[in-house]
């Protein structure tokens, strides 16, 4: 009994050492920063939406018109060297079209139908991006839905703007420290609060004459990448 009452007191004065350490490290003073980065980079990669559009009033040659017209758009875009892999196609409906029903005007008749093929075109020489579409429409592309620009590999670009954003939120946290007249500690916690894409917005296009080439210019793109971050300070 005596030794089980020694091995508790020894205990009870070991937790009771432990407490004003444990107190002390919980009130340490810390800051919170958020670090910032913003990057402009010239895209590499276009993302063409373009399609077909036929109607009949006999579905299946609607349809037909439809597959015949694509396959044209596909060996046009072939001969410019692009793959087939970057084709994609992004949207396909087939749809009744209705008139009203003379006998009876609470109901509609079909009156034909609208069959839509479209597909995104992948363009990493950007100087195709003019031929694509031209060649398309000649070959009988009636939708040309927009363009998009975007960066094909940003993993490289994405470790430079989280390393900036943290020495940005380093140096935010080193400035407070330095005018609470402290020194700045180790960092205790970072976490990537938000972080945008270098994608461009869906440029709407329409299709013209096109007799002349279709002028595009891809500009730049802005990428920004934001991290929170918390500094222990040393007083």
């Amino acid at each position: 009994m005596k030794k089980l009452i020694a091995g508790l007191f020894t205990i009870t004065l070991l937790f009771t050492s432990l407490l004003p350490a444990s107190a002390e490290q919980a009130e340490r003073p810390s800051v919170t920063v958020t670090g910032s980065a913003e990057m402009t980079v010239v895209p590499d990669t276009a993302y063409i939406s373009l399609g077909i559009i036929t109607t009949s009033a006999d579905v299946a040659k609607a349809k037909t018109e439809n597959d015949t017209a694509m396959n044209r758009i596909y060996t046009a875009v072939e001969l410019l060297g692009i793959s087939k892999d970057q084709v994609q196609t992004s949207g396909f409906s087939v749809q009744p079209q209705y008139k009203p029903n003379t006998k009876n005007d609470d109901t509609a008749v079909i009156a034909g139908y609208r069959v839509q093929n479209t597909v995104t075109v992948k363009v990493t020489d950007l100087t195709q991006i003019s031929q694509v579409i031209d060649a398309s429409s000649r070959a009988g592309a009636n939708q040309i839905n927009g363009l998009r620009f975007a960066v094909n590999d940003e993993s490289a670009l994405k470790d430079q703007l989280l390393a900036k954003a943290v020495l940005d939120g380093k140096r935010k946290a080193a400035l407070i420290a330095d005018t609470l007249g402290a020194s700045l500690g180790q960092a205790t916690s970072v976490n990537l609060s938000g972080y945008s894409s270098p994608v461009g917005e869906n440029v709407r296009m329409y299709k013209a004459d096109m007799a002349s080439s279709t002028p595009i210019s891809a500009g730049t793109l802005s990428i920004s990448a934001d991290v929170s971050m918390v500094f222990q300070l040393n007083n």
